[in-house]
C-alpha cells in the first residue's frame, strides 16, 4: 500500500520533529496528527518503519545533550513569597548525574555490587524445608 502525499509530508513533518524532541507526542502534534497514526504508519509501512529506526538514534542525542545541560548548567526556578518571584535558585540534576556517570565510566560508579564467599570463590548455602503437621484445633464447648 502507498501513502498518500499528504500523509508523506506529515510523516517527513514527524520524524523532523522527533529527530529535535524525542517525544512522539509533541513531533504528532507538529505534524498535525494524532500519536496513533505514527504507530499505525509503524506497522503499514516498512519505509516509514525504517526511517524511525533510523531517527532514533539522533533524538536520543538531542535527549542526551539535554540531560547532559541540565546536568551540568543545571536551571533557573523562581523563588515566590507572597505571590511574587522574589528571585531564583540554580538547580542541578543529581540524580541524571549519576546515570551519566554510570555510563561513561561504569568501571568506577557501577550501581551494582558483588558479594562473593570466602577468598572470592561461591557463597555456600543450605535450605532446609521442615514440614510440620498442624495441631487438631480443640472442639468448642
Amino acid at each position: 500500500m502507498k501513502p498518500r502525499a499528504g500523509a508523506v509530508a506529515r510523516a517527513r513533518a514527524f520524524l523532523a520533529a522527533f529527530r529535535e524532541t524525542c517525544n512522539v507526542t509533541r513531533s504528532a502534534h507538529a505534524a498535525g496528527i494524532k500519536p496513533r497514526q505514527h504507530y499505525r504508519w509503524l506497522k503499514l509501512y516498512p519505509k516509514y518503519a525504517a526511517a524511525f529506526e533510523r531517527a532514533k538514534p539522533i533524538a536520543a542525542a538531542y535527549l542526551e545533550s539535554v540531560v547532559i545541560q541540565r546536568v551540568t548548567k543545571g536551571w533557573l526556578e523562581p523563588i515566590m513569597y507572597q505571590g511574587t518571584v522574589a528571585g531564583h535558585v540554580r538547580r542541578f540534576d543529581h540524580g541524571n548525574a549519576m546515570a551519566l556517570l554510570r555510563a561513561h565510566m561504569p568501571e568506577k560508579y557501577k550501581a551494582s555490587s558483588e558479594v562473593t564467599g570466602p577468598n572470592g570463590g561461591p557463597i555456600e548455602t543450605r535450605m532446609e524445608i521442615v514440614f510440620v503437621r498442624p495441631k487438631p484445633e480443640k472442639a468448642e464447648r
